[in-house]
Protein backbone atom coordinates (compact mmCIF):
# COMPACT_ATOMS: atom_id res chain seq x y z
CA UNK A 1 0.00 0.00 0.00
CA UNK A 2 1.37 3.38 -0.85
CA UNK A 3 -0.01 7.21 -1.31
CA UNK A 4 1.06 9.95 -2.83
CA UNK A 5 0.72 13.07 -0.56
CA UNK A 6 1.43 16.96 -1.23
CA UNK A 7 3.07 19.08 1.26
CA UNK A 8 4.90 22.09 0.91
CA UNK A 9 3.53 22.58 -2.02
CA UNK A 10 5.91 18.69 -3.44
CA UNK A 11 4.95 15.92 -3.62
CA UNK A 12 6.37 12.59 -2.27
CA UNK A 13 5.69 8.74 -2.39
CA UNK A 14 5.01 7.35 0.82
CA UNK A 15 4.20 4.11 2.52
CA UNK A 16 4.18 2.59 6.38
CA UNK A 17 6.86 2.45 8.18
CA UNK A 18 8.76 5.02 6.08
CA UNK A 19 10.80 8.15 6.51
CA UNK A 20 10.72 11.11 4.07
CA UNK A 21 12.44 14.72 4.70
CA UNK A 22 9.68 17.27 3.82
CA UNK A 23 10.16 21.35 3.80
CA UNK A 24 10.36 22.70 7.08
CA UNK A 25 7.05 22.43 9.23
CA UNK A 26 6.02 24.25 12.53
CA UNK A 27 5.59 21.00 14.57
CA UNK A 28 7.61 19.95 17.13
CA UNK A 29 9.69 16.25 17.57
CA UNK A 30 7.54 13.49 18.84
CA UNK A 31 4.46 15.46 17.53
CA UNK A 32 1.85 13.20 15.53
CA UNK A 33 0.02 14.70 12.38
CA UNK A 34 -2.17 13.66 10.25
CA UNK A 35 -1.91 14.89 6.50
CA UNK A 36 -5.24 14.92 4.45
CA UNK A 37 -3.79 16.31 1.33
CA UNK A 38 -4.19 12.52 -0.43
CA UNK A 39 -3.84 12.65 -4.34
CA UNK A 40 -3.17 9.05 -4.92
CA UNK A 41 -3.73 5.77 -3.19
CA UNK A 42 -2.43 2.49 -4.21
CA UNK A 43 -3.82 -1.00 -2.12
CA UNK A 44 -3.03 -4.60 -3.75
CA UNK A 45 -3.33 -3.05 -7.27
CA UNK A 46 -6.67 -1.40 -6.45
CA UNK A 47 -5.52 2.52 -7.30
CA UNK A 48 -7.72 5.47 -6.65
CA UNK A 49 -7.05 9.06 -8.17
CA UNK A 50 -8.19 12.27 -6.08
CA UNK A 51 -9.49 15.12 -7.89
CA UNK A 52 -7.70 17.02 -6.54
CA UNK A 53 -7.69 14.65 -3.12
CA UNK A 54 -8.86 11.36 -2.32
CA UNK A 55 -11.78 12.39 0.14
CA UNK A 56 -11.77 10.10 3.22
CA UNK A 57 -7.80 9.35 2.97
CA UNK A 58 -5.30 10.72 5.51
CA UNK A 59 -1.78 9.96 6.14
CA UNK A 60 -0.52 9.65 10.03
CA UNK A 61 3.13 10.52 10.36
CA UNK A 62 5.19 11.47 13.49
CA UNK A 63 8.03 14.43 13.67
CA UNK A 64 11.40 12.69 14.05
CA UNK A 65 13.70 15.26 13.35
CA UNK A 66 13.60 19.02 12.64
CA UNK A 67 17.17 20.46 10.78
CA UNK A 68 18.55 22.39 8.37
CA UNK A 69 20.31 21.64 5.35
CA UNK A 70 23.86 22.39 4.34
CA UNK A 71 24.51 26.00 3.74
CA UNK A 72 24.27 27.23 -0.52
CA UNK A 73 26.13 30.33 -1.42
CA UNK A 74 24.27 32.80 -4.20
CA UNK A 75 26.34 35.44 -5.66
CA UNK A 76 25.66 37.62 -7.68
CA UNK A 77 27.95 39.83 -10.14
CA UNK A 78 28.04 42.33 -12.99
CA UNK A 79 31.52 43.56 -14.20
CA UNK A 80 31.87 46.95 -15.05
CA UNK A 81 29.39 48.00 -12.95
CA UNK A 82 30.77 47.41 -9.18
CA UNK A 83 28.05 45.59 -8.34
CA UNK A 84 28.19 42.33 -6.54
CA UNK A 85 25.92 40.81 -3.82
CA UNK A 86 26.46 37.36 -2.02
CA UNK A 87 23.77 35.74 0.32
CA UNK A 88 23.52 32.93 2.04
CA UNK A 89 21.17 29.97 3.00
CA UNK A 90 19.99 27.31 4.82
CA UNK A 91 16.99 25.34 3.77
CA UNK A 92 14.82 23.97 6.47
CA UNK A 93 13.51 20.67 6.68
CA UNK A 94 11.35 18.17 8.97
CA UNK A 95 12.00 14.52 8.32
CA UNK A 96 8.87 12.21 9.39
CA UNK A 97 7.95 9.01 9.77
CA UNK A 98 5.10 7.73 8.16
CA UNK A 99 2.98 5.07 10.58
CA UNK A 100 0.04 4.39 8.86
CA UNK A 101 -2.10 5.33 5.63
CA UNK A 102 -6.13 5.30 6.52
CA UNK A 103 -9.04 5.66 4.68
CA UNK A 104 -12.70 5.54 4.85
CA UNK A 105 -13.07 8.22 7.39
CA UNK A 106 -11.91 5.97 10.20
CA UNK A 107 -10.13 8.27 13.13
CA UNK A 108 -7.57 5.01 14.77
CA UNK A 109 -4.89 7.52 15.95
CA UNK A 110 -1.74 5.75 16.18
CA UNK A 111 0.16 5.70 19.75
CA UNK A 112 2.78 8.39 19.80
CA UNK A 113 5.92 7.79 19.08
CA UNK A 114 8.21 7.21 22.34
CA UNK A 115 11.24 10.69 22.18
CA UNK A 116 14.28 9.37 22.01
CA UNK A 117 16.05 9.97 25.35
CA UNK A 118 19.65 11.26 25.28
CA UNK A 119 22.42 9.07 26.58
CA UNK A 120 24.46 10.23 29.46
CA UNK A 121 28.23 9.38 30.16
CA UNK A 122 28.21 7.39 33.26
CA UNK A 123 30.53 8.97 35.84
CA UNK A 124 32.48 6.44 37.81
CA UNK A 125 31.53 6.11 41.03
CA UNK A 126 34.83 7.43 42.73
CA UNK A 127 36.25 10.17 40.52
CA UNK A 128 39.40 10.19 41.79
CA UNK A 129 39.85 6.50 40.89
CA UNK A 130 40.34 7.77 37.19
CA UNK A 131 43.83 8.71 36.44
CA UNK A 132 45.48 11.89 35.67
CA UNK A 133 45.34 11.28 32.08
CA UNK A 134 45.72 14.24 30.00
CA UNK A 135 43.09 15.32 27.82
CA UNK A 136 45.68 15.41 24.69
CA UNK A 137 46.02 11.63 25.37
CA UNK A 138 42.78 10.89 24.50
CA UNK A 139 42.73 10.71 20.67
CA UNK A 140 40.46 13.99 20.11
CA UNK A 141 40.73 16.16 17.28
CA UNK A 142 42.28 19.01 18.08
CA UNK A 143 39.23 21.05 17.80
CA UNK A 144 37.64 19.49 20.57
CA UNK A 145 40.82 19.10 22.60
CA UNK A 146 41.67 23.03 22.07
CA UNK A 147 37.82 23.61 23.15
CA UNK A 148 37.57 21.61 26.38
CA UNK A 149 41.33 23.03 27.26
CA UNK A 150 39.78 26.50 26.85
CA UNK A 151 36.92 25.85 29.18
CA UNK A 152 39.55 24.62 31.89
CA UNK A 153 39.51 21.08 31.83
CA UNK A 154 42.90 19.80 32.07
CA UNK A 155 42.50 15.90 32.56
CA UNK A 156 40.06 12.93 32.68
CA UNK A 157 38.58 13.47 35.85
CA UNK A 158 37.93 17.03 35.13
CA UNK A 159 35.78 15.94 32.43
CA UNK A 160 34.11 13.26 34.40
CA UNK A 161 33.05 15.93 36.91
CA UNK A 162 31.19 17.71 34.10
CA UNK A 163 27.26 16.70 33.06
CA UNK A 164 26.37 16.64 29.43
CA UNK A 165 24.84 19.79 29.42
CA UNK A 166 27.90 21.87 31.06
CA UNK A 167 29.94 19.95 28.11
CA UNK A 168 27.40 21.83 24.97
CA UNK A 169 27.71 25.10 26.71
CA UNK A 170 31.04 25.34 26.19
CA UNK A 171 31.86 27.67 22.97
CA UNK A 172 33.36 25.55 20.17
CA UNK A 173 31.71 22.37 21.57
CA UNK A 174 28.29 20.49 20.07
CA UNK A 175 26.62 17.03 19.91
CA UNK A 176 29.04 16.06 17.20
CA UNK A 177 32.16 16.78 19.86
CA UNK A 178 30.52 15.02 22.71
CA UNK A 179 29.99 11.79 20.90
CA UNK A 180 33.77 12.12 20.17
CA UNK A 181 34.53 12.46 23.90
CA UNK A 182 31.96 9.35 24.32
CA UNK A 183 33.37 7.24 21.94
CA UNK A 184 37.25 8.10 23.18
CA UNK A 185 36.23 7.64 26.97
CA UNK A 186 34.90 4.21 26.15
CA UNK A 187 37.68 2.89 23.95
CA UNK A 188 39.91 3.62 26.62
CA UNK A 189 37.70 1.99 28.76
CA UNK A 190 36.96 5.18 31.50
CA UNK A 191 33.07 4.78 30.27
CA UNK A 192 30.85 1.47 30.54
CA UNK A 193 28.07 0.96 28.50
Amino acid sequence: MYAIIKTGGKQYKVSPGQTIQVDGMVESVGETLEIGNVLLLADDGNVVVGTPTVPGVTVHATVVEQGRGRKITIFKFSSGNRYHRKRGHRQGYTTLQIVDIVRGGAKKRPAPAKPVEKQEVAAPEDISAAPDVAIEDLGLPSRVAGALKGAGLETVADLLEKEDTELLAVRGFGAKSLEQVRASLKDKGFIKE
